[in-house]
């Protein structure tokens, strides 16, 4: 390596060296995201696609369908009973669709019902939101026969969770069939006609590719909660937002009562104590970090319990209103750093301790909070154990203890299961990726002198 024009110059072993430590650190990067990219590819399969073997590693193409039903040959008929008839087959058209092609990535089915020339019912409904009604909503637990889908009023409520458009004068939607037909011809007609006996008569369908619908699943595994806990009035209200509103609730109390409190017991333990009993102070938190959890879970839980503090948010808080050792040892050593020229200064200005804590130490701790609050953000991010422990009402849980529930419930289906997984890891990504620089400099400022 030598100096040319103001610039380094490697030598050939160095470039070699060099390139070589970026292909290993590509591969090995590759190798740790390559989990959740492929729990990312099954989030957005069918179902049934993911137990699939050998296993895919991308989804197939997401397919849309659309059916179009002639009501031409019903006679004269009223604008209620054409409608009601038109719901009618709306929900035999969709769900049974569903039921017969499990495996073909039908995305997306659209019902057109034309009379006379125009098109007067239209419906779309997502593959994910036809197994919400399924599994959880009208249909829980049900068959796929028509006398069952059709059953008292459930067709209409179903038609009214998916929504559907009416004008006996004419929509602007006009289906577009192709002059071939599709694959699917000879099997809806017969199943319309011979099976589900649909009021309308099967004119053809048409089948187009649309990847975007593998996105818009997740707008639906965000609406499971409300299908799976809809007694509970916040999260049939709220659904996933609920547990995301508990979770950034703990982790901002969380940073905000050790940024607060651990700064502070450093403070003093540095500034305002001889060193002798600072550093047996500090013994006592550095030692009981070494307490293990498991030994004193259930006497803290028994305890929270006899004051009141189970099933409640206060349950989730307080246990932070104990400054955790290891930030208290970090701020302990940046304060030791500080030169002492700054508080004699200011001490002869007639500054109080808590005026040098808030206006020298704690201006200049900007790298260690950073840290901290990146700790503090993932640590309790992936919290799941105290939570689960002392949270019973459902409105109450973060979203861990969400997920783990959600996951517990036989009906849930894995894609809904993993996009939700996904959903979670997102943040704690994007925060690592755009405070990788912050974090470096933390470190930096962190180290503690000998």
């Amino acid at each position: 390596m030598f100096r040319k024009s103001g610039r380094l110059k490697l030598s050939a072993s160095d470039r070699t060296l060099k390139i070589t430590a970026y292909i290993f650190t590509a591969l090995f990067a590759l190798l740790l995201m390559y989990p959740f990219f492929y729990t990312v590819s099954n989030s957005a399969k069918d179902n049934v696609k993911i137990y699939d073997v050998p296993p895919k590693v991308m989804p197939e193409a997401a397919r849309s369908l659309s059916i179009v039903l002639d009501y031409s040959g019903l006679g004269t008929v009223g604008e209620e009973q054409l409608l009601d008839k038109m719901k009618r087959d709306n929900i035999l058209a969709m769900f049974s669709t569903l039921s017969e092609y499990p495996r073909d990535s039908l995305f997306e089915i659209k019902t057109y019902g034309v009379r006379d020339g125009k098109t007067v019912f239209y419906s779309r409904a997502h593959k994910m939101k036809l197994e919400l009604q399924r599994d959880f909503g009208v249909y829980q637990g049900s068959a796929v026969k028509k006398e069952v889908l059709l059953y008292g009023d459930r067709y209409v409520k179903a038609n009214e969770a998916i929504g559907y458009e009416f004008d006996p004068a004419g929509l602007s939607r006009n289906p577009d069939l192709p002059k071939s037909g599709s694959k699917y011809d000879s099997r809806l007609l017969s199943m319309f006609a011979d099976t589900y006996k649909t009021e309308g008569a099967y004119v053809g369908s048409d089948v187009t590719t649309k990847n975007a619908l593998l996105l818009e699943s997740y707008r639906y595994y965000f609406q499971l909660p409300s299908y799976v806990y809809a007694n509970n009035h916040i999260i049939a209200r709220y659904s996933f937002m609920a547990f995301w509103f508990n979770t950034l609730l703990v982790i901002g109390w969380a940073i905000l009562t050790q940024a607060v409190l651990c700064s502070l017991t450093a403070f003093v333990i540095s500034r305002l104590i001889g060193r002798k009993a600072g550093n047996a102070v500090l013994l006592y938190f550095l030692g009981a970090m070494r307490i293990p959890f498991a030994s004193i879970m259930l006497p803290q839980l028994v305890m929270y319990k006899e004051m009141g503090f189970y099933n409640n948010y206060a349950a989730l808080l307080l246990p932070f209103l104990y400054p955790f050792g290891f930030f208290v040892y970090l701020f302990k050593g940046f304060f030791d750093r500080i030169p002492g020229d700054y508080f004699e200064a200011a001490r002869m200005d007639g500054a109080s301790n808590l005026y040098l804590y808030a206006k020298i130490c704690m201006p200049l701790s900007k790298p260690i909070l950073s840290l901290i609050v990146l700790q503090t953000f993932i640590g309790n991010w992936n919290d799941f154990f105290w939570a689960w422990m002392v949270t019973e009402k459902q409105n109450l849980w973060t979203l861990n203890v969400a997920l783990y529930n959600l996951s517990s419930n036989g009906s849930t289906k894995q894609n809904f299961i993993m996009g939700l997984s996904v959903i979670m890891i997102i943040p704690v990504i994007l925060l690592t990726a755009f405070s990788s620089k912050q974090l470096k400099q933390s470190f930096a400022a962190s180290g503690v002198k000998g």
